[in-house]
C-alpha cells in the first residue's frame, strides 16, 4: 500500500515538473512551422508569444529571456518573407520589421550570451536590408 502511494506520488511530481508553461509551446509550434518553410504560420505562434507577454514590468526573467526569444524568431521569420519576396518595395518593408522586432529582442535580453546573438541577427538583417 505505501508503495502504491509513493508510485501515484512521484508519478504526479513527474508530470507536474514536466509541464511547460503556454509561452514555450507556443514558441515551439513556431519552431516547427519555421523549420518547414511555413513562415505565415510561424509569424502568428510568435505573436501569440508576444501578444500574451505584452506587460514586462509583471515578468519574471525567464519570462522575459522567452519574449525576446520570440521577437527574435518573429524578426528571422520576417526576414525569411523578405528573402522569399519578388518584389523590392515588399522586401524591404518585411526586413524593416524584421529590423524593429530584432532590436525589441537585443533590448530585453538578459544573459550577454543571448544579446551578442540578437546583435549578430540584427547586423545581418541590416546588411540585408541595405542591399
Amino acid at each position: 500500500m505505501f508503495f502504491i502511494k509513493c508510485l501515484k506520488l512521484l508519478s504526479l511530481v513527474i508530470i507536474i515538473s514536466s509541464c511547460k508553461p503556454e509561452s514555450v509551446l507556443t514558441l515551439e509550434r513556431g519552431n516547427y512551422f519555421y523549420s518547414r518553410g511555413n513562415y505565415a504560420e510561424a509569424s502568428a505562434e510568435y505573436k501569440k508569444v508576444i501578444l500574451r507577454n505584452s506587460n514586462i514590468k509583471s515578468m519574471n526573467n525567464s519570462q522575459i529571456e522567452i519574449l525576446a526569444h520570440a521577437y527574435q524568431q518573429l524578426a528571422l521569420t520576417q526576414a525569411q518573407l523578405g528573402n522569399q519576396s519578388k518584389d523590392k518595395q515588399e522586401r524591404k518593408i518585411d526586413y524593416m520589421k524584421a529590423l524593429e522586432n530584432i532590436k525589441k529582442a537585443e533590448s530585453l535580453a538578459i544573459q550577454g550570451k543571448k544579446r551578442n546573438e540578437y546583435r549578430k541577427t540584427r547586423l545581418g538583417i541590416e546588411q540585408n536590408l541595405n542591399q
